[in-house]
């Protein structure tokens, strides 16, 4: 299942059965290796957020890109590193250079049936522990390069950086490409090589950049082919917490979709740890960046969705009258063709509108961006949940 809590942050696999075994994927080890386990988790994309958390405190290290999610034959997923040597768990707290959580464990693996993060054609880098780094992945190269200028050596927020990317296809320099120099953080810059487009003779590269603040941001460019193998940069959206996109295959046809949470949905209805943003699936196509939640093929993922949603509001009674939760579940019911349904029953179940939380709109209907925000006006809770879901195309406009 995946969260639409807002304050997790999307990063998971949706999965299909296994078509490969133990043997085929080699996750059953024998002799002195083994895996590290970190944790066991029953959630996927808690288990994903995990290992992007320990993946980054192992930069630097042997580790680094040894960290992965597995899935075992009990449905729970394994956030693992290896395989490694270590004769027993002690020796493994003295030699990896991060704390372990007190009920780490090592296995072989016997139960593991499939690795399921990261994706299998992706390279990662990150700049936190170095300023440039090489990455590979098909017949493309990349050097990555963070520069990083000091106007005023007295003050921190005179720091601009820019993430330069050259790539290379053997000894041919094929591309070079720099973001817009600006403020960011120490942390949370990195990039990724990663085939996203099956239709182009090379991968993609994609740059995330973090913003900083409480609930902000992270910057996404991706560096790919058009249709006439020309190498251009497209910018990507702009999304709420410190990952950015997930890349994951939810149609099953072995194409990674870009997939994230409907940002729109943030403190709209309710304050931010009470918002629930739904999925939002996209698809690179060359070097265009297309909406496909509506396709057919989706369908599963949202089901998923909103079965999450429903038991984990039926285990926290509350939820079913608060606005932010009831505005995400309606959302991924009209993705499911059942959004006007879902709105009746939303306003039954609404608790009543919350101050400072509402869709707001102008005197003459036009979205609120049209007009003054002294001149709009606050929308009562179906109302501004039916504009909205109009104005994001969850719901047809007859």
């Amino acid at each position: 299942m995946q969260f639409l809590r807002v304050f997790i942050v999307l990063l998971l696999t949706l999965f299909s059965a296994p078509s490969i075994g133990l043997a085929a994927e080699g996750l059953s080890l024998s002799g002195g290796q083994q895996w590290l386990v970190f944790a066991s988790k029953q959630d996927a994309r808690e288990a994903v957020q995990l290992a992007e958390g320990f993946q980054g405190a192992l930069q630097g290290t042997p580790y680094q890109d040894k960290m992965r999610v597995v899935r075992s034959e009990n449905g729970w997923f394994g956030v693992v590193v290896g395989p490694v040597n270590f004769k027993n768990l002690q020796l493994a707290r003295q030699q990896i250079s991060i704390d372990l959580p007190e009920d780490a464990y090592l296995s072989h693996g016997r139960r593991y049936v499939e690795t399921v993060w990261p994706a299998q054609n992706l390279h990662f880098g990150e700049f936190e522990s170095q300023p440039r780094f090489s990455l590979e992945l098909e017949t493309l190269r990349i050097d990555a390069e963070l520069i990083t200028e000091q106007t005023d050596p007295n003050d921190e927020f005179s720091k601009n950086s820019k993430v330069r990317v050259v790539g290379w296809a053997e000894q041919a320099k094929i591309f070079s490409f720099e973001t817009e120099p600006s403020y960011f953080p120490q942390y949370g810059q990195s990039v990724e090589v990663i085939r996203l487009a099956n239709e182009t003779e090379f991968p993609q590269v994609v740059i995330k950049r973090f913003t900083g603040g409480a609930h902000c941001c992270v910057e996404q460019q991706i560096i790919t082919q058009n249709r006439n193998g020309t190498w251009v940069m497209v910018q990507g959206a702009v999304l709420d917490g410190g990952y950015g996109y997930s890349f994951e295959d939810l149609d099953g046809n072995g194409t990674l979709e870009l997939v994230s949470a409907d940002n729109s949905f943030f403190y709209l209805f309710a304050p931010y740890a009470r918002s629930f943003a739904p999925l939002y699936v996209e698809k690179l196509n060359y070097d265009e960046i297309t909406d496909v939640n509506l396709e057919p093929a989706y369908q599963p993922a949202f089901r998923k969705e909103l079965a999450y949603l429903e038991e984990l509001a039926d285990s926290e009674k509350a939820l079913w009258g608060e606005n932010g939760f009831l505005a995400g579940w309606a959302a991924t019911r009209a993705r499911l063709g059942d959004g006007m349904e879902a709105v009746a029953q939303a306003t039954e179940k609404s608790r009543g509108d919350q101050e400072d939380f509402r869709k707001y709109a102008c005197p003459d209907g036009s979205p609120s961006s049209k007009c003054d925000y002294e001149n709009a006006v606050a929308l009562p809770f179906p109302v501004g949940l039916t504009v909205h879901l109009i104005e994001r195309g969850y719901l047809p406009v007859h």
